[in-house]
């Protein structure tokens, strides 16, 4: 047996720990009272190792009443009553949330597919949601619990929606590894999502975008060209190798480097792309993603683009000057989607640049935001003068 110490943690619901390391593994387990907490010790003592781990799956409140009937059982023993109590209970280990989640996220990083940016977003996800629940037992918590806990979050519902898929991501993994008889976090309630219109950058913004910066940093004009003539992600286009773009004719994402790790090749590409790429030094491929948002937010502020809380001059229905963040959220790859479909008319070729599984998104989000006229002048942004390339 596993040497068990008794803790004190002030500030929790339940401060009264035990705990206890066990093969490698730490495991522990709150009690609201001290008393709860010593009856569980004392009902352990009846015990053998091989019947501990079965002692873990009672609840506190059975805890409570084993421990009255054994007050008054008379003739019957104990281990006669814990006997027919396992044999009728299947037994599973039990563990707050705070270990669930240590647990969950352990297995995660021996996963040959987990990547450690989303180990970083999952990890962030469950912290938040620990210093809700964390000295509780996992099988305690309720569905409701869950859904209100969502609904306080102060994030967009798109965001929400996405914690959501992490949650119920973790508790998959707890019922597969038995920690748990059933998951409630199956389709979890969540806030109506309504999509507001989707911001873009006009062709003379863009425009502006590009002369502003291609004498003074044609680097980082290659990688935004990338997002404003190729719709790549924002998260994307620093992953890109120049090894995986054959000028002229397409460019390659390895599975690893996807969103949805699949690998990807784009072509049929507008010729302004090439133009931007073919003056594009090597150098400017490898960034790492934190100097690769440096430097485009230099280019933006150069190109006057880079302000938030603008206010429009004109007002609203409701008479009121609503305030415009420049640029938009997603800008570059919202305005080549945009301005693509405008172009070329084809959906399921947009679809297939933007690796969408179909048209739906483009025609609800994406058509007639731009006009044949604007798209035809946005693909018309070349640079003013070839570099020597690609050093």
């Amino acid at each position: 047996m596993a040497k068990i110490t008794k803790r004190y943690c002030e500030g929790r619901k339940s401060p009264y720990q035990l705990f206890w390391i066990e093969g490698g593994v730490r495991h522990s387990r709150f009690f609201e009272t001290e008393e709860a907490r010593d009856d569980f010790l004392r009902l352990n003592g009846h015990l053998d190792k091989r019947s501990f781990e079965a002692l873990l799956g009672i609840d506190e409140n059975t805890i409570s009443d084993i421990s009255y009937i054994e007050s008054i059982r008379g003739n019957v023993s104990f281990r006669d009553m814990w006997e027919f109590w396992a044999k009728n209970h299947k037994s599973r280990r039990v563990l707050t949330l705070w270990d669930a989640c240590d647990e969950y996220l352990r297995d995660m990083r021996k996963t040959e597919k987990a990547k450690p940016e989303h180990i970083r977003h999952v990890r962030r996800v469950l912290e938040v949601l620990v210093e809700s629940f964390g000295d509780r037992l996992l099988q305690d918590i309720s569905r409701k619990e869950l859904e209100n806990w969502l609904k306080s979050l102060k994030f967009a519902p798109v965001t929400v929606k996405n914690w959501r898929s992490n949650i119920t991501a973790a508790w998959n993994w707890f019922e597969k590894n038995e920690l748990i008889e059933k998951n409630i976090a199956k389709g979890l309630e969540l806030p109506k999502i309504e999509m507001g219109e989707i911001g873009i950058l006009t062709v003379e913004e863009t425009e502006r975008l590009f002369r502003a910066n291609e004498k003074i940093d044609p680097e980082v004009c290659g990688l935004m060209a990338l997002g404003l003539f190729a719709g790549m992600r924002t998260s994307a286009i620093p992953r890109v190798e120049y090894e995986e773009i054959t000028m002229r004719q397409g460019i390659l994402t390895p599975a690893e480097k996807t969103k949805k790790n699949r690998r990807n090749y784009i072509e049929n590409l507008p010729d302004n792309l090439w133009a931007w790429l073919e003056r594009t030094p090597k150098s400017a491929f490898g960034w790492c993603e934190r100097k690769w948002k440096k430097r485009r937010e230099s280019a933006l502020r150069r190109a006057g683009l880079l302000v938030n809380g603008k206010q429009i001059k004109t007002p609203d229905e409701n008479g009121k000057f609503p305030q415009k963040k420049i640029p938009p959220h997603n800008a570059f790859r919202h305005s080549f989607a945009s301005y693509h479909v405008a172009w070329k008319r084809d959906f399921q070729d947009t679809a297939l640049i933007m690796s969408h599984k179909g048209t739906d998104i483009l025609f609800k989000h994406y058509r007639g935001v731009a006009t044949k006229e604007d798209a035809d002048r946005y693909f018309n942004i070349y640079p003013q003068k070839p570099l020597k390339m690609n050093k």
